[in-house]
């Protein structure tokens, strides 16, 4: 519940609200978006007093990344995380202030660093600095800024670490600046310093603020230093960051600069107090503007990262300060308490604002027009104002006097930026400020719009005009009373655009004004061809507009009229293109016989049944040109509904389009219809033999592949007389004997090829006999049958000799016979050498037999099976060649892991009728019978033949087996070693 005095409290703020708008011209149009009243807005800066309640008096305070430190004049320290407020720790600092007090509290950006700057009450003192970690419950001094008064830090914002501050800037009341860097070594600060620059030259010129960054993507760092009268610029290029110290390489060049040309801004100030502020980019944490307080204003500069090396503050000014504060009294002794109710203690920036503090109220003043938009007092019991500070890291804004500590919330503080803009003609930023809320971005517009129409650059103004709720009859006499009919004509298509779809009446009303004043206009320039030209080129984009389409579509006759009415003939066939009365239009060419023109139309639509309905009459007058168009169309045209069109073409010229457009869709398009391929190959046949054969290649000699009636097409070749093609479509069809009949006719070497083809070699050799019988029967030339045997190695003279009448000599086929003989005797006498090797070689394996029956091994006593390492002849054993020797189930032990499934299979078989031979053997009470002993050593034998087929070691076995791992189960092997 608020309290009575909060209440009070309520009615001394004071916010000030921008200049009224009701000069500005208002849209009149029915989809204007109200603006929301002043009173239901929230404030642009809003206070909130913090739950915290110190124990004591706060002296000094900052708050970064939220953490608040603040200092109480008990000389505690304080330390609090904001979002965890019930976790805080106090840190005593009694033991280090004999004879000093605190002059100020330097927090890094993240919260993790702390100096304290001590001073002297009186003589016999000297300054000296603290150190506190965040990790620290106890501040260390810092030996080597002893005698140092620190009165500015500029941390290092790129620094993450909480162990070190990395490389910082240090400025004293003497005018010094220090580099260096602290850090905590067990009880003692580590740090090394050094002195980088000297602003006083040896007098007293305290630093008020000092603050460096690295330009984001460079390597360029950028430092301001602030006195009580000067601002000092230093910016340098530093290509390797090298090791504490890096940041004196900034200043070595300023070193032997003389004092009157160095980089600085020089403000006279009476003030004895100056402050340093920054606004940062929240995504860079680079500044975006600065303040600095001086006795004219804030002197306030925008930095720019892409900016030029040598000039990195593009733009200043100096915010005055409100002129309703108290004036200097005649009073001597009064004066300068009347001065410092005029002149703020300090101040902070936002994106638009700057919020100065006085002693007893907080005053917040654009950035803009340096006009007073927000103002409240403090009464006496929250007590004296005493500084205001913000979070780098979010922005939050902290005021706190000596017993309350206090939070503003800035709420949408750009809401008022547009009229600022606005008042300075920025149109571009005034648009960007207002885009979110309609009514002040009509607002903007129109003012705009009626600049340029006063600076009478009319098409501009016509383009930004359409984009307003302004009166649509008001723009329009605008221009109609000045005649500026393309500007006019540039809103009307602009705001055309913008209708709404269900406005069908207005769209028509502007349509049809839009066509009389696009035909108007031509109608002025007739005598200018360039004008009409662009004026035509317009025409045409306008007409070809989605929305005109569909008007004009809607009302043909109005606009049809229209154009009849001007005499523009061209224009009309153009609009039916528009309104897509495709037909009527080639109609009205075919009609004229002007049938290029009717074609025309008929590329430019995308109706394929329009193709089919008027082909047949474009093919017969201009059959180039229709082919080109169809082809043009590739497969958004059936060929196959074209055919009709085709078919009834006659005429050498029509048949060679015809076959250009069927060779398009077989070749290019892929076509594998039926009829497609048998129309080509009836037009080939009568029209184009010569290339009906390399159709046929092309198409291949699979009868399952081609894509034509092979039937079909052999009545077509046999009708047309082309021979060849019958004899190919035979071949296809397996007719081997009419082809080479056919072929015989014509083409001897074509009937030889033809017989080469089958695969049946008794089918080839009467095909051959054919090819003989017609070279040789009649002819009786000996050479020529003799060439036959060289052609085909299925025929022997023998073969030849029936086709020769009986009265030819001998002696012209001695040389063929003695040949043949010759090759008969070579193959006797090689099957009789192949017959003696064999023999040689069975008497050899019998040798090797012979051999093998005779060989003995002699076996020690003390020999040992290979696998288990027992004594060989305790068992029964096997002996290979080799030298290896294994129990016979220590083998099969073995083998059975590399035996094939066959005959690891075979082999447990035989041992189970083995061992169910010796069962039945063992309860028969007769003697074994020799039957039963020789059906029990054939299985032994072949046992033995299984596992005696190869010895283990050095066989097929062991080279089989050299990719297997010697150890299959890993894991056993490392449990047994465990």
């Amino acid at each position: 519940m608020t309290s009575m005095f909060d209440q009070y409290n309520k009615t001394l703020k004071r916010e000030e609200h921008p200049p009224d708008i009701s000069n500005y011209t208002e849209p009149k149009s029915s989809g204007y978006v109200s603006v929301r009243i002043r009173s239901e807005e929230q404030p642009i800066f809003s206070k909130q007093k913090m739950k915290l309640t110190p124990p004591h008096d706060i002296l000094f305070m900052t708050v970064c990344n939220n953490w608040l430190v603040a200092l109480m004049n008990h000389q505690v320290l304080l330390r609090l995380f904001l979002l965890q407020p019930d976790k805080q720790n106090e840190v005593y600092l009694e033991q280090h202030l004999a004879g000093l007090k605190v002059s100020n509290l330097f927090l890094d950006p993240l919260g993790n660093h702390l100096l304290i700057s001590l001073t002297p009450k009186s003589t016999g003192f000297n300054p000296e600095l603290l150190y506190l970690n965040r990790k620290m419950n106890k501040a260390k001094k810092v030996e080597k800024f002893k005698d140092h008064e620190v009165t500015a830090v500029a941390f290092n914002f790129e620094n993450k670490l909480e162990s070190t501050t990395g490389a910082i800037l240090i400025g004293t009341s003497k005018g010094l600046i220090f580099e260096t860097e602290f850090g905590v070594d067990g009880d003692k600060v580590q740090n090394n310093w050094k002195q980088v620059f000297d602003v006083g030259k040896g007098e007293n010129c305290p630093i008020t603020g000092i603050e460096f960054h690295k330009v984001p993507k460079t390597t360029r760092y950028i430092i301001l230093v602030t006195t009580l009268d000067r601002l000092y610029k230093f910016q340098e290029e530093i290509r390797v960051e090298e090791k504490t110290p890096y940041l004196q390489n900034i200043f070595n060049s300023y070193l032997s600069v003389p004092e009157h040309i160095r980089d600085f801004h020089e403000i006279p100030n009476k003030l004895k107090y100056s402050k340093l502020r920054f606004n940062y980019n929240p995504t860079t944490n680079y500044p975006k503007y600065f303040g600095w307080l001086t006795d004219p204003g804030i002197f306030s500069g925008e930095i720019d990262q892409a900016a030029e090396s040598h000039q990195f503050i593009i733009s200043n000014e100096i915010i005055p300060f409100p002129t309703n504060a108290e004036t200097t009294t005649s009073n001597t002794s009064e004066s300068y308490t009347a001065k410092r109710t005029m002149y703020p203690i300090s101040f902070v920036l936002t994106d638009f604002h700057v919020l100065l503090l006085y002693t007893d109220h907080i005053t917040a003043v654009s950035l803009l027009n340096y006009q007073t938009i927000y103002e409240e007092y403090f009464t006496e019991q929250y007590g004296r104002l005493v500084d205001l500070v913000k979070d780098p890291c979010n922005d939050t804004i902290y005021a706190y006097t000596s017993k309350h500590i206090f939070r503003y919330k800035v709420h949408n503080e750009q809401r008022n930026v547009w009229r600022m803009y606005l008042d300075k003609n920025e149109f571009e930023l005034a648009q960007k400020y207002s885009r979110d809320n309609p009514a002040h971005f009509d607002i903007v517009l129109v003012k705009q719009a009626e600049l340029f129409f006063q600076q009478r650059d009319y098409m501009k103004s016509a383009e930004i005009y359409s984009k307003t709720q302004s009166s649509f009859e008001g723009v329009c006499l605008k221009f109609l009373e000045i005649n500026e009919k393309p500007a006019l004509m540039t809103f009307l298509q602009n705001r055309l655009e913008m209708l709404p779809a269900q406005d069908k009446t207005q769209i028509t009303m502007l349509v049809v004004w839009m066509v009389e004043l696009y035909l108007t206009e031509m109608a002025h320039f007739v005598d200018n061809q360039k004008v009409v030209l662009q004026l035509q080129k317009e025409f045409d984009n306008f007409m070809n507009l989605p929305r005109v389409v569909e008007c004009s579509r809607s009302n043909r006759s109005v606009i049809y009229d229209l154009l009849a009415s001007h005499g523009d003939n061209v224009n009309l066939t153009s609009l039916t293109t528009v309104n897509k009365d495709y037909e009527s239009v080639v109609n009205q060419y075919i009609n004229q016989s002007n049938f290029l023109d009717a074609l025309s139309i008929l590329r430019s639509q995308n109706k394929p049944e329009l193709y089919y309905k008027y082909c047949p009459i474009l093919m017969e007058e201009i059959p180039k040109e229709t082919t080109s168009a169809i082809i043009s169309l590739g497969k958004r045209l059936d060929s196959v509904k074209l055919l009709p069109t085709l078919v009834s073409i006659d005429g050498d010229e029509h048949v060679g389009e015809v076959i250009r457009y069927l060779e398009f869709c077989i070749h290019s398009m892929g076509c594998t219809e039926l009829a497609i391929h048998n129309f080509l190959v009836k037009l080939y046949g009568r029209d184009r033999p010569e290339k009906l054969m390399v159709y046929l290649e092309t198409q291949g000699k699979d009868i399952s592949m081609v894509h034509y009636d092979v039937h079909y097409a052999l009545r077509v070749c046999r009708e047309h007389d082309v021979k060849e093609a019958c004899v190919f479509l035979q071949c296809l069809l397996e007719q081997w004997h009419p082809a080479v009949e056919l072929a015989l006719t014509f083409n001897t070497g074509l009937a030889k090829f033809t017989a080469s083809q089958p695969m049946e070699r008794d089918l080839r050799r009467k095909l051959w006999l054919r090819i003989a019988e017609h070279e040789i029967k009649g002819k009786d030339d000996v050479k020529q049958a003799l060439e036959l045997l060289k052609d085909c190695d299925l025929l022997r003279i023998e073969d030849l000799l029936p086709f020769f009448s009986d009265f030819e000599k001998i002696d012209h086929f001695k040389e063929a016979i003695c040949d043949a003989l010759k090759e008969y005797n070579l193959k006797i006498k090689e099957q009789c050498k192949d017959m003696e090797e064999s023999a040689k070689s069975a008497e050899r394996v019998r040798n090797d037999l012979q051999m093998f029956r005779n060989r003995s091994v002699v076996i020690a006593s003390d020999e040992q099976c290979a696998i288990c390492s027992v004594y060989i002849l305790l068992k029964p054993f096997f002996v290979f060649p080799c030298g290896h020797k294994f129990h016979g189930d220590c083998l099969e032990t073995q083998l059975m892991n590399h035996l094939s499934p066959e005959d690891a299979r075979r082999l447990s078989l035989l041992k189970q009728q083995l061992s169910s031979m010796g069962t039945q053997a063992q309860s028969d009470t007769s003697s074994l019978s020799g039957t039963k002993m020789s059906g029990c050593d054939q299985l032994k034998a072949e046992i033995e033949t299984i596992l005696g087929s190869d010895c283990l070691y050095c066989g097929e076995i062991m080279i089989n087996s050299i990719d297997q791992p010697f150890i299959d189960d890993w894991d056993k092997v490392n449990s047994d070693w465990q």
